[in-house]
């Protein structure tokens, strides 16, 4: 459908067209557009209080809620989304599109529930499915947590599999919902304090120092604080850690997609303030 693909381009882009009644749409192609269901959309417009535009009367609408642009944007930060036609799941991609914004990974089934949106009984059914198709590698590791050595089981995207670049596309196509949580954090969390073992973190808010407080947490090669930093760290302080010169070319390709990523959640989340 023409039409849905107009309004997909609206939302990967973040393009800024002008308003017409044609880009008003119903719940139930705000659903397929979601790569969602009606019911869910529903709830999540009562949860958001969010007010259908009109009873719309048009060719295409017979006495139907529609919804405009925006309202369909606040829909997709709360929902996220994924392709309509996308061979796997909702859960399972957005499970794939947590890893691919992992680089190091993702250390057992609830760190990735919680980097997906999904939950730990969700993501613990997912992940060996990921496994045994090859688009995911499950290893045991020696790593630092908290700044003790343990071992722990790590979840990567299988990059140079087939199918992950066969699933590559919707990949990149797929938009996690935002964080639930509370206010953005002022300072660095205690357990990632050991990576600043010439600074004060105490001393270091992330609104005055969020370039040096990533360079030190996306380089540490520890899987949470890489995780941290891209949740709670600007895009742009991503990219600058990708400029620095001591950073080698392999980590210089996967910070700046990760900085492209994570600026397409800063201009969303800008577009509804």
């Amino acid at each position: 459908m023409q039409w849905s693909a107009d309004i997909r381009g609206y939302l990967v882009d973040k393009g800024e067209p002008a308003y017409n009644n044609d880009m008003d749409i119903t719940l139930s192609e705000a659903a397929e557009v979601l790569g969602t269901t009606v019911p869910r959309v529903t709830r999540a417009i009562e949860n958001l209080g969010i007010a259908p535009l009109r009873t719309a009367t048009s060719h295409r609408h017979r006495r139907a809620q529609v919804l405009d642009p925006v309202q369909l944007t606040r829909l997709r930060r709360h929902l996220g989304s994924t392709p309509a036609d996308a061979e796997f799941s909702r859960e399972e991609m957005f499970v794939l599109s947590a890893l691919n914004l992992s680089p190091f990974g993702l250390r057992s089934a609830r760190a990735a529930a919680s980097a997906a949106s999904v939950s730990v009984t969700t993501a613990a059914k997912i992940l060996p499915k990921l496994v045994s198709n090859g688009l995911v590698t499950e290893s045991t590791r020696t790593m630092l947590d908290s700044g003790r050595v343990t071992q722990g089981i790590v979840y990567e995207a299988n990059r140079t599999s087939d199918g992950w670049r066969s699933a590559f596309a919707d990949i990149r196509l797929t938009y996690l919902p935002e964080s639930t949580k509370g206010a953005e954090p002022k300072l660095v969390p205690r357990r990632f304090w050991h990576l600043f073992w010439n600074a004060t973190p105490s001393k270091l808010p992330i609104s005055e120092h969020a370039d040096f407080i990533a360079s030190r947490m996306l380089l540490s090669q520890n899987p949470q604080a890489v995780a941290w930093a891209a949740l709670h760290l600007p895009a742009s302080s991503i990219a600058n850690t990708a400029k620095l010169r001591q950073v080698s070319e392999h980590d210089r390709a996967w910070l700046k997609n990760l900085a492209r990523a994570m600026s397409s959640r800063d201009m969303l989340s800008s577009e509804t303030r």
